[in-house]
């Protein structure tokens, strides 16, 4: 019985991805990518540097998409892009699904980075020992999308999170964006998943 029920309960949650690709959403999606910081071993509280600071101003264009609910990865860098922007949110809502991927249980060095993401994006259900593969990562951030998709309708939601997190779900909306797209994201970046679960680009630099 419990094995059935697991069964299904897979099921079910397989049957949802595939509606969320083949059907119109109930809101509205911005994910917005965190400013630049300072890299260390310290992933939580690291903090925005002088130059992501300087950035923050850029996002003041998103005040014209008419946000209604405002979500956050609890890591420093992501929700001090939100809280600092001259965004005019109202409540930051923190999920923890938003957290950046764990790329590895040992420290990977930022000269490393890039050859440990592309190695994953080409793997990606194979993770790092003590890591999340991307699949993993992927079903991380759909669950919460699908908490979003049953508890709002007709809203617009901005997301900030993480390079890895948002690549890896634009992945999954539209297939062309790769690991290639991934290394050409700015920080911050800025997309947009319309209700037709198309994407598109909407980063504005001044």
């Amino acid at each position: 019985l419990e094995r059935d029920l697991f069964l299904k309960s897979i099921l079910n949650f397989l049957l949802y991805i595939l509606f969320l690709k083949v059907n119109i959403m109930n809101n509205t999606y911005i994910l917005l990518r965190h400013a630049h910081s300072s890299y260390t071993s310290d992933d939580y509280n690291r903090p925005l540097s002088n130059r992501g600071i300087h950035s923050l101003s850029n996002l003041y264009f998103l005040n014209d998409y008419n946000i209604d609910y405002y979500f956050s990865s609890p890591f420093k860098r992501a929700f001090d892009t939100l809280y600092k922007s001259p965004i005019n949110f109202d409540k930051i809502h923190i999920d923890d699904r938003l957290k950046e991927r764990v790329l590895s249980s040992s420290y990977v060095d930022d000269n490393d980075f890039k050859s440990v993401i592309k190695y994953l994006w080409e793997n990606t259900s194979e993770p790092l020992p003590g890591g999340e593969s991307n699949v993993t990562a992927l079903n991380r951030v759909l669950d919460f999308l699908k908490d979003l998709e049953h508890k709002y309708s007709n809203q617009t939601i901005l997301i900030t999170s993480h390079g890895n997190i948002i690549g890896i779900l634009l992945n999954y909306f539209d297939s062309t964006f790769n690991y290639k797209q991934w290394e050409e994201m700015t920080f911050p970046d800025c997309y947009i998943i319309n209700k037709d679960s198309s994407i598109k680009r909407i980063m504005i630099y001044w």
